[in-house]
């Protein structure tokens, strides 16, 4: 169970690592994906609020799931569960996390393809009809 929180514990410290480096790395403008389940309910937020929610959202899930396998709910549950609980969920957390940092840096979506629209030049493409 110590092992499973301290696992847990480090990937805390992952999401505020990436965080970190997403705040030195990615733009000022830049515009972070908030996914609340789905692809329908993906919200951009700010460089700043986005940064800070994600570690937020984790540190929440640490502790509320962190409780819930050390109180008397968790007792009947079959050790394994309660072991790799915490951690299974944060590491899908930190994956979502990371994948919003990247999408920030690459830009969003027809916002940028609009801007850049201007900066690249077209290439040709031809079909062949082999």
């Amino acid at each position: 169970m110590m092992a499973s929180l301290a696992v847990a514990g480090a990937l805390m410290l992952a999401m505020i690592a990436a965080s970190a480096r997403g705040a030195v790395r990615l733009p000022p403008d830049a515009r972070i994906a908030v996914h609340c389940g789905s692809v329908e309910h993906c919200f951009l937020v700010s460089k700043r609020a986005g940064l800070i929610i994600w570690p937020v959202v984790g540190a929440v899930l640490f502790v509320v799931l962190g409780g819930i396998t050390k109180s008397s709910l968790a007792v009947g549950w079959v050790p394994g569960v309660r072991d790799v609980l915490v951690p299974a969920v944060l590491l899908v957390v930190f994956g979502f996390q990371i994948g919003a940092l990247v999408l920030a840096g690459r830009g969003s979506g027809v916002a940028a393809a609009a801007g850049d629209a201007g900066t690249r030049p077209e290439r040709e493409t031809t079909a062949r009809s082999d």
